[in-house]
């Protein structure tokens, strides 16, 4: 598994500063967030040619780019996003579906879309994942295996996210066995309880909290994983450059250490 960071935690800081801190943490890999109103390190008004001295940056800190964190569930900014990340060779773009969990009509809604949104990825070279998000149409095992059931498509797969799992009251290691090559790429964190709203910064810390985080890995190892597994901890804004880099190297530290005992 792929070890990486989302430059999402260091959204109080330019793409520059993310990039140097997440590799001085010992990571090789990175993810970019191009969330709107969050943390747009990788940006739709920068165009391709921004997208590429972004590139460049990565390359240039020593660091591998596996995805872009896009968060968007409108078609036309996905198409830029997919548009950037094709410029800088990355292939998964991240989404939620949208909608609301346990409201069909709306189910069935952000379903068709998600069938539109995997579209524009494939026309762009890119892959779509879609996390399983607490408060949306698609949240847990169940409705993640059903939006793959039903849209057979090859530019679709899941964002498999441990803390929104358990926050939906599922036990993250089963979800991994259910979802098995389904999932393409994961969003790594913690959590202090199945509380729905996600906790401060520090709760999300892998080891910090209550989520099995070695079975859930081991359980990913079973499936034969071999993807990103990028931390992503949001709510870290406000946070000065020494609390989130410590946030960074106290997860790779961990998440390393075991993957390591998993042999």
């Amino acid at each position: 598994m792929k070890l990486g960071c989302n430059t999402v935690l260091f959204a109080g800081f330019d793409v520059q500063e993310a990039l140097d801190q997440i590799a001085f943490a010992g990571y090789e890999y990175v993810e970019l967030a191009a969330i709107k109103g969050m943390c747009e390190h990788l940006s739709v008004d920068q165009g391709t040619r921004g997208a590429e001295e972004v590139g460049k940056r990565v390359e240039a800190a020593g660091l591998t780019a596996t995805a872009v964190e896009a968060a968007t569930t409108d078609p036309e900014r996905l198409a830029r996003v997919c548009e950037l990340a094709a410029a800088i060779g990355i292939d998964i773009v991240n989404v939620g579906s949208g909608g609301k969990s346990g409201d069909e009509e709306s189910t069935k809604e952000a379903i068709a879309n998600v069938v539109r949104l995997a579209d524009v990825a494939r026309d762009h070279g890119c892959r779509l994942a879609v996390k399983p998000h607490v408060g949306q149409a698609i949240f847990d095992a169940a409705t993640a295996l059903r939006l793959t059931a039903e849209v057979d498509h090859p530019a679709l797969g899941l964002n498999f996210d441990p803390s929104h799992l358990y926050r939906a009251d599922e036990d993250p290691d089963d979800v991994a066995r259910q979802w098995g090559s389904r999932i393409i790429t994961s969003h790594f964190r913690d959590c202090a309880s199945r509380e729905r709203q996600v906790g401060p910064p520090p709760t999300q810390v892998p080891g910090r909290g209550t989520v099995d985080i070695p079975a859930t890995l081991r359980a990913l190892a079973e499936v034969g994983y071999a993807g990103p597994l990028n931390l992503e901890v949001i709510g870290a804004a406000s946070y000065t450059l020494p609390q989130a880099t410590s946030i960074a190297a106290e997860t790779r530290g961990y998440l390393n250490r075991c993957l390591q005992e998993l042999g």
